[in-house]
């Protein structure tokens, strides 16, 4: 399930991170958090003026503040949007697009911008 690997930060979520993970490490724009039961590890992105701030589950601590969660916020989008029956109006693209847009997840994250 996606939820169990990346989330959209907003006051519920803040919550859960003050009472369930511990601070490991700040770095730059991100903070390492370790989950106090299960010890999985999570990096935390600090709120950007455009961008929604994500909390992600991570694969291994080791370069923890380079991982490519990409593919896991383009996941997201498209949860998060739902899809439609029309299809993206991409060139070439037979995907369906998201819900009130006229663009599948791929194409509006990664040619339009858009992040939630």
């Amino acid at each position: 399930m996606l939820k169990e690997k990346i989330l959209y930060v907003d006051e519920i979520v803040l919550k859960r991170i003050e009472s369930d993970f511990e601070l490991i490490e700040k770095s730059g724009w991100c903070k390492l958090y370790q989950n106090k039961l299960d010890k999985s590890f999570w990096r935390l992105d600090e709120p950007e003026k455009y961008d929604p701030q994500i909390f992600v589950k991570l694969e291994s601590v080791e370069n923890w503040t380079e991982y490519n969660d990409q593919d896991l916020r383009i996941e997201l989008l498209k949860e998060h949007r739902g899809l439609s029956s029309e299809k993206c109006k991409w060139k070439d693209c037979s995907k369906s697009a998201l819900n009130n847009l006229v663009f599948c997840e791929f194409h509006a994250y990664k040619e339009m911008g858009i992040r939630r």
